[in-house]
């Protein structure tokens, strides 16, 4: 699934590709590809420009005006430019043809979605309604994480909540702890200031070295001129089970933390 960084910069890939232009043709696979349905969806983008892109956790915003386009890409879903136009299928769940180009293909939104909201009303979205504070947001604190952490789960299990950090994910949570020292089982509660601290630096720091580096390319993802990431070049524990930690040697161990596969060495993470 897309992270932070990988929905960063398609967010910003679409606003290059079509701000300030004005939607010409759209269509969705079937009707649960958009809470607007088959009908709703051309209904309300034709004649509409794209103001400004934008991100919600891991939700690309589509400024429109008078409404905003909420795109969730959950696993497999891309952004890709199409030479020409063509009817949506179940490949091509979503289209939107610009005056003048892109065509821009939403693929494989089988369990994701390019739902539409009056702007007044994109707080109430399910998933939206419920994001806790992005990590570039001035509500994203030291000291808001200290609160955050007062409780017994596994630290791995909190950060992965979207309710306590908007947009991350499985890749970059093990690689944030791996950074701050602190191994994934670790009650939350038992964290020290200068973990927390460490935790919340790591956290700002690996999320922007990796939208710099356009994001983490394993197998599906993309950005929206078709090109792969390259942060997955400076994973320091993720998909690395087996091999030796880059700091001190220890064979990186791989297992289930909050239902997730987690990568950690045992020397620099202890438990």
């Amino acid at each position: 699934m897309p992270e932070l960084p990988e929905v960063t910069v398609i967010s910003e890939d679409l606003e290059a590709l079509a701000a300030g232009k004005e939607v010409v043709r759209a269509g969705i696979f079937r009707d649960d590809v958009s809470n607007a349905g088959v009908a709703g969806f051309p209904a309300k983008l034709l004649g509409k420009t794209l103001e400004r892109t934008g991100r919600r956790g891991k939700i690309i915003t589509l400024d429109f005006g008078e409404v905003v386009g909420l795109v969730h890409l959950v696993i497999s879903g891309r952004v890709v430019q199409l030479p020409a136009w063509q009817e949506p299928d179940k490949i091509n769940t979503a289209i939107v043809e610009f005056d003048g180009g892109p065509i821009l293909a939403f693929t494989k939104l089988w369990l994701g979605y390019f739902d539409l909201y009056e702007p007044e009303r994109v707080g109430e979205h399910p998933l939206i309604s419920r994001l806790g504070p992005d990590p570039f947001s001035e509500g994203f604190t030291v000291e808001y994480l200290m609160d955050a952490f007062k409780r017994k789960a596994s630290i791995k299990g909190l950060l992965l909540d979207q309710s306590i950090v908007a947009g991350l994910g499985n890749i970059y949570v093990d690689e944030v702890l791996f950074a701050a020292g602190v191994h994934p089982m670790r009650k939350a509660n038992s964290l020290d200031f200068a973990e927390i601290e460490r935790i919340y630096s790591a956290t700002r720091e690996i999320l922007h070295e990796a939208i710099e580096l356009r994001g983490t390319t394993f197998d599906s993802y993309h950005d929206a001129f078709g090109e792969t990431g390259k942060y997955q070049h400076r994973l320091k524990v993720f998909t690395r089970a087996g091999e030796p930690c880059p700091v001190c040697g220890t064979r990186i161990q791989k297992s289930r933390v909050a239902g997730r596969g987690t990568h950690a060495c045992s020397t620099c993470q202890p438990v």
